[in-house]
């Protein structure tokens, strides 16, 4: 990322279209209408998207006309000056009612200009500046979200502009890394035309969180490899924990590792155009092999393949850092792990340990008993727990459920990446954004925060309540008769069968949400954030009402749903709204 010592940008915003004299004047408390852009002529690509961004966000959310000619009341002033800590920001209060937002380097910028955005409110009568002022400096040094780009979900689905956009928002909210998986099972050799147009996807991914200074990560499964490889050197089943393909190769078969460090090699060579400050290394959901000499897998034959890798990682990408995951050991491969962590840590940078909810029990994850000289984060997930479909019913926000999570790691976690499936999870994504920026933030502060910028919902404590009821009544959900015979990739139901909850307030929740439907302005009304929160509150009330069983009002919202998605006929059921192969007739009568 490039350094800058000093770097002053200049953008003023103004109420109406007077002009005012250059009397000395205080920052303006009233909503204002027009945004003057005073550039300094000395700028950088990373500054200028970062104004770019404030700018289309302004227009957005207040119809605010951007003049570069008249001297306004109200200044906003961008600088980048080191000093106040590593991506960190200020906030202040500067002569001639102008405000800084002060960076310590261009992500510092960016997080900085999200704050004032967020601090803000969106009236009929345009933007109207927020009063915090401050210093801020992040507490967890990675901060990362991962997109899983498979199931033709959201992230494989949705056109690039949509997948642009979104990146900028969690910038703007904190993030400093985005990271997705070339999940190579999917397809032939390197050359498939279909591998080809997959990378070009993760590519406009990647290049866009460039473009405003994030950081880039891969995952890889450490010993995945693609559906044409030779099935002799395939992994011996049986040893499998989570997602199965038969794809996998045994890195102890004579031949077989070499054969995957060369595909890896065809990868790094391409990704290495976006400087990734990360490669992740996957053990398990997928990969595994059964091998004898593979066994423990965590603990022997992972570490041999992961070992590989990481060296022609440092090879070709010598800036690179590996991180090592321990995604579903046990406490066997765990204690192996320990036992050699003094050579492990030679090659790797950062260990990936996260508890996974619901399963504490069976496969640990482990933050105690390391030692000062690891870097360990986590991999939390905030798309499936606890819901089926994944994001089937709309926004799925568990935002208590995160925090009693961190609260036993923040203190011994640098931070972590996120497990999202869909946009759906929006509200948990922003939750641990938070949570890393600030181990100790006030979630329902967050929460008013998101309510303000991403709703435009001044009066916060309404929707604040819908978002406290829907947590509360977030659980599985089944009705006989309408969801049997659906295919799943994995030939997985978890919901089948459970019975219907009370799901109290569900009612009164769908109450607020319509009357706060009701006072909308239409940027907010129409916003994906809003309609996935809405259709949430409405289903729950309607399935309450009507015993559990979908009414013809839910169908709306699955269909809704659906287009919000981008969902197509490729999309697995898993990621999509629980609708069955009669009801997408309906769908299209009804369109």
């Amino acid at each position: 990322m490039l350094r800058i010592n000093t770097l002053s940008i200049m953008l003023v915003v103004a109420f109406g279209f007077s002009n005012c004299n250059n009397a000395k004047q205080s920052t303006p408390t009233e909503p204002v209408r027009a945004v003057q852009l005073i550039a300094n002529e000395k700028s950088f690509p990373v500054v200028e998207k970062i104004e770019e961004i404030f700018i289309t966000r302004l227009r957005e959310r207040g119809n605010i006309e951007v003049s570069k000619s008249k001297n306004l009341p109200l200044k906003i002033v961008f600088k980048i000056e080191e000093g106040i800590g590593k991506e960190g920001f200020s906030i202040t209060d500067g002569e001639n009612g102008e405000v800084t937002i002060t960076g310590n380097d261009e992500r510092g910028l960016l997080y900085g200009v999200g704050k004032l955005l967020r601090i803000s409110e969106y009236t009929s009568g345009g933007f109207k500046v927020g009063q915090w002022r401050g210093t801020s400096i992040p507490q967890k040094k990675i901060r990362g979200i991962y997109w899983a780009t498979h199931f033709y979900n959201y992230y494989q689905n949705a056109p690039i502009e949509e997948l642009e956009r979104y990146v900028e928002d969690l910038g703007l909210w904190g993030y400093n890394n985005i990271k997705v998986w070339y999940d190579m099972h999917h397809f032939t050799s390197f050359s498939d035309a279909v591998a080809v147009s997959f990378r070009e996807r993760i590519a406009a991914i990647m290049k866009s969180a460039r473009a405003i200074g994030m950081g880039v990560a891969f995952t890889m499964i450490a010993n995945e490899a693609y559906a044409n490889d030779p099935e002799y050197w395939r992994a011996i089943p049986g040893a499998e924990r989570g997602a199965v393909y038969p794809e996998d190769i045994c890195p102890n078969k004579p031949g077989a590792l070499e054969h995957a460090l060369k595909l890896r090699g065809e990868f790094f060579d391409w990704c290495k155009q976006f400087n990734p400050e990360y490669i992740t290394i996957w053990p398990y959901d997928p990969g595994g092999c059964a091998s004898a000499d593979c066994q423990p897998w965590g603990s022997n034959g992972f570490l041999k393949a992961a070992r590989a890798v990481a060296d022609l990682a440092g090879e070709k990408m010598p800036d690179t850092r590996i991180i090592l995951s321990t995604w579903m050991f046990d406490s066997t491969e765990w204690s192996g792990l320990q036992q050699q962590l003094p050579d492990v840590n030679k090659w790797m940078d950062v260990l990936m340990v996260e508890k996974i909810p619901g399963a504490e029990k069976k496969h640990k994850g482990f933050f105690t008993n390391l030692p000062d000289t690891i870097t360990a984060i986590g991999f939390p997930e905030i798309s499936m727990y606890n819901s089926f479909p994944w994001g089937g019913f709309g926004a799925n926000p568990f935002p208590g459920k995160l925090l009693q999570q961190w609260e036993e790691v923040k203190n011994l976690s640098e931070g972590g990446f996120p497990y999202s499936e869909g946009i759906f999870d929006d509200i948990n994504k922003i939750t641990y954004a938070q949570m890393y920026w600030d181990k100790n933030a006030d979630i329902d502060q967050v929460l008013q925060e998101y309510i303000r910028y991403e709703l435009g919902v001044a009066a916060t404590d309404s929707v604040l309540k819908v978002i406290h009821t829907l947590e509360q009544n977030h659980h599985l959900r089944w009705w006989p008769g309408k969801l049997e015979g659906i295919k799943l990739t994995l030939d997985w139901f978890p919901s089948k069968n459970v019975k219907p909850q009370e799901d109290p307030g569900a009612e009164d929740a769908f109450q607020i949400a319509e009357r706060t439907d009701a006072s909308m302005l239409p940027w907010a009304k129409e916003n994906w954030r809003w309609r996935i929160l809405y259709i949430r509150a409405m289903l729950d009330a309607e399935l309450k009402i009507n015993g559990g069983t979908p009414t013809s009002k839910c169908y709306q919202g699955f269909y809704e749903l659906l287009k919000l998605y981008h969902c197509n006929e490729k999309t697995d059921p898993v990621v999509k709204p629980p609708l069955s192969a009669a009801d997408y007739k309906a769908m299209a009568a009804y369109e």
